[in-house]
């Protein structure tokens, strides 16, 4: 069955579907030189939600563009794009800037959003098919703002009006000990703690420690800066079993356990776990005993 005839199958095959919206593919010109827009991602707006999946397998690009393009500032890129629109949700225009467009919103349906990006994105984002036929591509990585709102989401029903007391939605502005004022990143607080949650799902070491950094140094901001003395990271952790190659999650590792240790003996309460459920367990545990 060609991509079209697939395509075509999914838009009319709707009667037992449980989610309802619209798809959008999202491109970018990588190249200003060249001029061309390519695939790089796909957004699935149902209700006041957003699912989205951007390209994070690069190997294409090199062939494409060889070293033109800087991979690293590509990855923040792909991570930027998917924090804006998962920021704004339905408020999006056409044009997110002059190198990125959505395409027009299309009627889609299925089981569940993520399997409707799944299944759009391997058929519009030809950049992300791996080079290497043989290689495992089950990995999928999981960004910071999906990894919290599934967190928020299961602290809510389990904690009720508890979890509203310490989930912050929006940066908390934060007086510093010399009377500036600062936005940090902490979506967990209270008066006595501050908590950072943290996706390390990601097969990019760098894009790992770029995380667990940004989250670090905005929880010893508050904790040098206020009352609050206890603070913890609850960080999403990939298993070998994931889809990552041997050589990917070796490398992940190393490059990870590094920084958790390090913020560990700086203070910060480390709690990790292999999936969302488990880790908003572990994180609720964790404020009703220790905050």
């Amino acid at each position: 069955m060609s991509n079209l005839a697939r395509l075509r199958e999914r838009l009319t095959a709707t009667d037992h579907s449980v989610v309802k919206g619209q798809w959008r593919p999202i491109s970018a010109c990588l190249d200003e030189d060249t001029g061309e827009f390519l695939n790089v991602g796909v957004m699935f707006q149902y209700g006041s939600k957003v699912e989205v999946r951007m390209l994070d397998s690069f190997e294409r690009i090199k062939c494409l563009y060889g070293n033109r393009i800087d991979l690293t500032s590509l990855s923040h890129l792909m991570l930027d794009i998917e924090d804006t629109i998962r920021h704004h949700r339905n408020d999006l225009p056409s044009e997110l800037s002059d190198t990125i467009r959505l395409g027009q919103p299309l009627y889609a349906a299925g089981a569940d959003a993520e399997s409707v990006v799944d299944e759009f994105f391997f058929d519009v984002v030809t950049l992300g098919m791996p080079v290497d036929k043989h290689r495992n591509n089950n990995f999928r990585y999981r960004s910071n703002h999906k990894v919290r709102e599934t967190l928020f989401e299961i602290m809510r029903e389990k904690m009720a009006l508890e979890a509203e007391r310490i989930i912050c939605s929006e940066p908390y502005r934060l007086t510093l000990n010399n009377s500036a004022i600062i936005d940090v990143d902490v979506p967990l607080l209270n008066d006595r703690a501050a908590g950072a949650v943290v996706s390390a799902w990601y097969k990019s070491p760098m894009v790992v420690e770029n995380n667990l950094l940004q989250a670090a140094s905005d929880l010893l901001l508050v904790t040098s800066n206020s009352d609050r003395k206890r603070a913890s990271m609850s960080v999403l952790m990939p298993q070998e079993s994931s889809g990552m190659t041997k050589g990917e999650f070796t490398k992940h590792q190393d490059a990870t356990r590094r920084q958790l240790d390090r913020w560990q003996r700086s203070g910060i309460d480390v709690i990790e776990a292999p999936s969302s459920d488990v880790l908003a367990n572990l994180t609720i545990d964790w404020w009703q005993k220790a905050a």
